[in-house]
């Protein structure tokens, strides 16, 4: 007594019914002059695209930084700009430039994967004490967001806007050459200290 039946109608409601309405992965292969990428099912804010049948780096695109910019995530490297790379983002995927630059997200023949992440929600923030400025696209029912910040060199808090603490964090340097630093609540014995390199 006191308890339901074992039965999908008697669980809560999930805050996401269909994943794919905030992340989806696309396919494509590249033809080397401008065009668009559809069927995302949304306007993607972050983007890790992969050449699947040529070595090339994988690349982050998101939308707080802006199209065109871009880090390479098996590498130290700073930010870059690709003018002809990913271009924008659209209301239903996004688009790219004739990629004659070495970004690599378009090269004629080549086959790629996207994976897309919804975020949407925008907020920005002047440096207050030790926390500092930043701008910020997030998806608190996902339970993900992008965070653009400005170190101040000391201890501060930077705001992500999700509502609830992260398990996970990806930090890259974004004005000179450093690894990515990865902090996760499951993987350490001191989770908001001890990290791992995800570029190694």
């Amino acid at each position: 007594s006191g308890f339901l039946a074992l039965a999908s109608s008697n669980l809560p409601e999930p805050a996401i019914i269909d994943g794919t309405e905030h992340f989806n992965t696309v396919l494509y292969t590249g033809n080397g002059s401008s065009r668009s990428i559809t069927e995302v099912g949304f306007s993607p804010d972050w983007i890790w695209f992969k050449a699947r049948s040529a070595a090339i780096a994988h690349l982050f695109f998101d939308s707080v930084r802006g199209a065109t910019k871009y880090l390479q995530v098996n590498s130290t490297s700073a930010e870059g700009t690709g003018a002809d790379s990913q271009t924008s983002f659209d209301s239903d995927g996004f688009s790219l430039g004739a990629d004659t630059s070495t970004t690599g997200v378009n090269k004629n023949s080549t086959t790629y994967v996207a994976w897309n992440w919804k975020a949407g929600t925008t907020a920005s923030g002047s440096e207050v004490g030790n926390n500092p400025a930043f701008s910020s696209s997030s998806n608190a029912d996902a339970g993900f967001s992008i965070v653009s910040y400005t170190g101040t060199g000391s201890a501060g808090t930077v705001s992500h806007g999700c509502g609830s603490k992260p398990t996970m964090i990806i930090i890259k340097n974004r004005d000179q050459a450093d690894n990515w630093a990865v902090y996760h609540a499951g993987t350490a014995s001191d989770p908001e200290t001890d990290y791992m390199i995800l570029n190694t």
